[in-house]
């Protein structure tokens, strides 16, 4: 019954006092950190190492020079060890901590052009030509959360 009576004690006395630091907290205790963009990759029975190529190659020249001129935090390649039907076989992952405005947006684009020595027209071959082997399953936009303090 002292039990009883203590929590009912304490319950009452923490019913008055957690709205109150509650209202002396102007702040959630949570941040946001940088945005993380996952895009789902399904690789064609047999294209595994086609893909492989690719990613090492053109992929990651674009990549790091985006790493370099500040673009992007990072970048990574999760393999899914066991998916199931429908699952993707790769998650890329691009690290970055805010989105560009139209115009560096279309400033980067004629930057990695210039620097992958290609047009318009070829980069979107080049990534019509990579359907045969590979599908985008989709892509997931999250904000990392950190704690305030």
């Amino acid at each position: 019954m002292k039990h009883l009576i203590k929590t009912a004690v304490l319950a009452s006395t923490l019913a008055f006092t957690v709205p109150q630091a509650a209202q002396a907290q102007d702040e959630y205790p949570l941040t946001g950190a940088e945005w993380i963009e996952i895009t789902g990759i399904d690789i064609h029975d047999g294209a595994g190492y086609k893909y492989a190529t690719h990613l090492a190659d053109a992929w990651r020249k674009n990549m790091d020079y985006s790493v370099e001129q500040g673009w992007i935090e990072s970048y990574e390649i999760w393999s899914n060890t066991h998916a199931r039907k429908g699952e993707p076989d790769l998650w890329l992952i691009t690290r970055f901590d805010q989105f560009a405005t139209n115009a560096e947006y279309e400033e980067r684009g004629r930057k990695v052009r210039a620097m992958m020595q290609r047009t318009i027209t070829q980069l979107n071959s080049e990534s019509g030509n990579r359907a045969e082997y590979r599908t985008i399953l989709g892509d997931v936009l999250a904000k990392r959360l950190v704690w305030r303090d």
